[in-house]
């Protein structure tokens, strides 16, 4: 509300990032720069598309991945919850499997961590979700922590089927 109306806070928004786990799937939605990452059989993969200026460009190759991470306009998002009165997310559904170690984070976090860091720490703290929320925070922090950093760290235990019925009406909300 106050990005529209209060000239200090012109034009800000924040990002959004929400996933639910249903019937050995996940439903991700996401707006913004804040990321999906899935460990499976020791790779790390990232499942989110970022809505910035600094992916657009990468897209387009008018820049290389290394000038994309110190990119003085890296924080430009394309969308974001705030800035329009509406904004459409991006929706994705994903198998999971057992095993799997989701990651979901804030740029705060990989802006400082290289993926491969990341896949290393989730893969040394396999056992301790919690461990391996706290180190990816540390490590953040000690590489500069330039921003707020937001982690949360899930693992699939075992499989979680649903009834036709609770499933039907998770998917009639999207």
């Amino acid at each position: 509300e106050a990005s529209g109306h209060d000239s200090p806070f012109f034009g800000m928004g924040t990002t959004l990032l929400a996933a639910i786990f249903c019937d050995d799937h996940v439903l991700v939605a996401h707006v913004g720069d804040s990321r999906f990452y899935r460990l499976r059989n020791d790779k790390l993969s990232r499942l989110t598309h970022d809505h910035s200026l600094v992916q657009e460009r990468l897209d387009s190759g008018m820049i290389s991945a290394e000038a994309a991470r110190c990119a003085d306009y890296r924080n430009l998002l394309t969308r974001a919850v705030g800035v329009d009165r509406q904004v459409e997310p991006e929706l994705h559904v994903h198998q999971t499997e057992l095993n799997d170690v989701y990651l979901l984070c804030s740029d705060g976090l990989y802006d400082m961590i290289e993926e491969s860091e990341i896949r290393r720490t989730l893969l040394s703290h396999a056992g301790d979700l919690s461990g391996a929320a706290g180190t990816l925070i540390e490590l953040a922090n000690e590489y500069g922590g330039e921003d707020n950093i937001s982690v949360v760290v899930v693992k699939v235990v075992q499989k979680f089927p649903a009834s036709p019925k609770s499933w039907s009406k998770l998917c009639a909300w999207f």
